[in-house]
């Protein structure tokens, strides 16, 4: 099946690419950056079409010939919005969503599946949720066989959480967590993630909602804590204020490509669980452990 992949030289979405492409699949990753693909070690055997999601204009004609798309679009210097420069999850997940659509359905694409999060909600006060139900509702109701993919928090190789964390315990006896409260997520490797899209299509398992997780409800401070246990390091885990947060963060609001603002430190403390029975019971997906997956990279 010729698939192309929107989102596809992100970091979630060039395992999905390389998921597919190892199944046999024709993949076509959709980039502004056509020539970056080249680059990407995961995407070996994939084509490149030019277009952005955020400009109808530049899709016209990028599916001619595909059966299948999928929309797994980050933003750049997501997840912290900027929208003065028109990088926002509305912008992206809830009107790039749509304008893929309507594209697909005018080159006769008869399948589509969007990569969500969970918590997704059409009535949510935050923006990302906010956005991304917007975006499940447009492709349930687009007359296309669909998936959507929920995951919860995704990490692996190229990942910049988890990574960015490992990378301070490298360096220094102690860590930094945002917030004081507990926050619960179930860490998906990544490459657990992309098997559950490899599913979908091998096993023709479309018009349903798939939410997927790690085997394991932990902390965050769990999870820093396991992080360091995996790299061979004793280090003190410190909770900081999500209030001193914000308020450290203000000023970088102010920097072209911010590394953190007050509503990053809103995304980075939410809660991640998610209801997997459903991925489970149709795909038979038995995500591992986080210590297991991240002994294979780290």
């Amino acid at each position: 099946m010729r698939v192309l992949v929107a989102g596809g030289s992100g970091f979630v979405g060039r395992h999905i690419a390389r998921a597919l492409i190892g199944d046999g699949h024709e993949v076509v990753v959709l980039s502004r950056d056509p020539a970056r693909v080249a680059s990407v070690p995961e995407l070996a055997g994939a084509g490149a079409v030019r277009g952005d999601v955020t400009d109808p204009a530049s899709l016209r004609g990028v599916l001619d010939g595909c059966e299948a798309a999928v929309f797994a679009v980050q933003f750049p210097n997501y997840p912290v919005e900027q929208p003065r420069l028109g990088l926002t999850f509305d912008r992206y997940d809830r009107g790039g969503t749509e304008n893929l659509l309507a594209e697909a359905r005018r080159a006769g694409v008869s399948r589509f599946l969007y990569v969500s999060g969970a918590g997704a909600d059409t009535r949510s006060e935050r923006s990302w949720y906010r956005a991304k139900g917007l975006a499940e509702e447009a492709v349930r109701g687009s007359g296309l066989r669909w998936a959507i993919i929920r995951p919860s928090w995704a990490y692996g190789p190229g990942d910049k959480a988890l990574n960015r964390i490992a990378a301070i315990a490298r360096r220094s006896p102690v860590v930094p967590r945002l917030g004081l409260r507990p926050q619960r997520i179930q860490p998906v490797h990544v490459d657990d993630l992309a098997e559950a899209v490899r599913r979908i299509f091998d096993r023709d398992a479309w018009d349903r909602v798939y939410e997927v997780g790690g085997p394991e409800v932990l902390t965050m401070h769990e999870v820093v804590a396991t992080l360091c246990r995996v790299l061979g390091l004793r280090r003190l885990i410190v909770p900081v204020p999500a209030a001193l947060a914000k308020l450290a963060t203000a000023p970088l609001d102010l920097l072209p490509r911010p590394p953190m603002n007050p509503a990053g430190v809103d995304f980075a403390i939410q809660d991640g669980l998610v209801d997997d029975s459903e991925t489970r019971r149709v795909l038979g997906l038995e995500p591992v452990a986080l210590e297991e997956g991240l002994r294979r990279y780290l």
